[in-house]
């Protein structure tokens, strides 16, 4: 009788391991675009990313752009080559009103010192198309509403094209709802008029779930970065004051951090439309990197297998053109 005792209990424990092992995704995952801000260390953003467990993140930064080449390197050997290099667009100079000759020789400037320390970057980060007034501890401005017709963002757009990179593209469809058709029609004219190049949206632009279905029925090279559209941010959105910041991040889960069935099964329908992404930006945001990883891993486990692979690490290898390997499973 013990001995049965004891099989039963064992096969009762290897199930639950098992049960536990598929409920989490083991493939390696690839954050697609997070950003490194002063108001955090180099070591302290290595220390985070050695926490979690995440594979890959694709770094661009805020502010520091004299040492960026610096930061880079050591936040690369503190992760032993866990990152790789997004160039900033985020220029404080193009906010201030600089003149655009200006702004795009800091761009060219970025790419030059990269290439003399030896640095192979992947591409560039976010460009600020559209992003709503901010007031609060972390970042107070006026926020920007240009439209893809402006003449700095057709350039800086180009400028990455012509680098044979992906365009990551800030779209705020909600927060500036009064421009969003002019905005999704302005997308399906960048769209047909590149169609060899790739432009993500991220944090999901913003998209309701029709935009999103609209995008991907009429365009092949718009997708879709995940960021910041989960229950932390909806959560901080209902705790903060009204005109705070951003509002209209959409939600992709149930309150249960499940994703939405209609969001399965439109991202098992289009695996290569969306791309993983957290975008940590700020020093509190890093603090929560391995809850987001961990977020993701159970997330993942609830697509088919295939797409989960994509979303996960193949699209982002295959659109920034990184030399990785994609696993579906880190344990084999």
């Amino acid at each position: 009788m013990i001995i049965k005792t004891i099989i039963y209990l064992t096969l009762l424990l290897f199930t639950k391991i098992a049960l536990s092992d598929n409920s989490l995704y083991n493939g390696t995952i690839v954050d697609a675009h997070s950003q490194k801000g002063l108001d955090i260390s180099s070591e302290k953003v290595s220390e985070l990313i050695n926490k979690s467990d995440v594979d890959f993140t694709l770094l661009s930064f805020r502010g520091g752009h004299r040492q960026l080449n610096k930061t880079f390197l050591t936040i690369n050997k503190l992760t032993e080559n866990k990152v790789r290099y997004l160039l900033p667009t985020k220029l404080s100079a193009r906010v201030r009103g600089a003149p655009l000759p200006k702004v795009m020789r800091l761009l060219n400037r970025f790419k030059k010192g990269a290439l003399k320390n030896g640095i192979n970057y992947v591409g560039f980060g976010e460009i600020l198309l559209q992003h709503s007034p901010h007031d609060n501890k972390y970042l107070k401005w006026n926020g920007v509403n240009y439209d893809l017709n402006d003449e700095g963002i057709s350039k800086v757009i180009n400028f990455i094209i012509n680098d044979s990179k992906p365009v990551i593209l800030h779209v705020e469809l909600n927060d500036y709802e009064e421009d969003s058709k002019k905005i999704l029609r302005q997308l399906m004219e960048l769209s047909n008029k590149y169609p060899k190049n790739n432009f993500l949206l991220i944090h999901m632009g913003q998209v309701e779930f029709s935009e999103a279905e609209l995008i991907i029925s009429k365009t092949k090279n718009i997708h879709f970065i995940t960021s910041l559209s989960d229950n932390e941010t909806q959560n901080r959105i209902e705790k903060q004051k009204k005109g705070h910041s951003q509002t209209g991040f959409i939600n992709l889960f149930e309150k249960d951090d499940s994703i939405q069935k209609k969001w399965i099964n439109l991202m098992n329908a289009h695996p290569k439309r969306f791309v993983l992404g957290l975008d940590r930006v700020f020093a509190g945001s890093w603090f929560t990197y391995k809850q987001k990883i961990s977020l993701w891993r159970k997330a993942l486990a609830e697509l088919d297998e295939t797409t989960a692979e994509f979303i996960a690490c193949g699209n982002a290898k295959s659109y920034f053109k990184l030399q990785i390997a994609c696993l579906d499973n880190r344990t084999n």
